[in-house]
């Protein structure tokens, strides 16, 4: 199957307000069915306190520290009732779901859940429950709030 086949099948996804406007024309939401990992007992800091709220992180690789416009990889965790407030991805952005319920543009993804987004997307994130992601960025963000 090609990719773009894979591509076309859009995940399920549980509405908290209306979506019409939530994912642009390049954005790719995939259930990949494999419900929720199981993780290993990981050592997260805090990300940001003074932009996200109650979001924690765990480093793979952070290209941006020698590139400003490097990639970077890390494994977030959303404690509950954290939030992250809109920002841009000039590049794209990567996002597995791996535990938990996970917010974004008040539409609710579940594990399992790869979203895909374009360059030129912008999205808050948050979560009531708490959850864990994997997430992928080929270039940094540009903060909006």
């Amino acid at each position: 199957m090609k990719v773009s086949e894979i591509f076309k099948t859009i995940v399920h996804r549980t509405l908290l307000e209306d979506s019409a406007t939530v994912d642009a024309p390049g954005d790719r939401v995939i259930d990949l069915g494999l419900g929720e990992a199981c993780l290993p007992d990981l050592e997260f800091q805090p990300y940001q306190p003074g932009v996200r709220k109650n979001v924690l992180i765990h480093p793979i690789f952070d290209n941006s520290k020698d590139d400003p416009s490097g990639s970077d990889c890390a494994i977030l965790q959303y404690l509950p009732g954290a939030f992250t407030p809109k920002h841009l991805h000039v590049g794209y952005e990567t996002v597995l779901v791996l535990k938990g319920e996970y917010v974004e543009n008040d539409v609710l993804y579940h594990p399992g859940t790869l979203i895909v987004r374009e360059p030129g997307t912008t999205h808050e994130m948050r979560t009531t429950t708490g959850c864990v992601i994997l997430a992928f960025r080929d270039m940094p963000v540009k903060q909006l709030t």
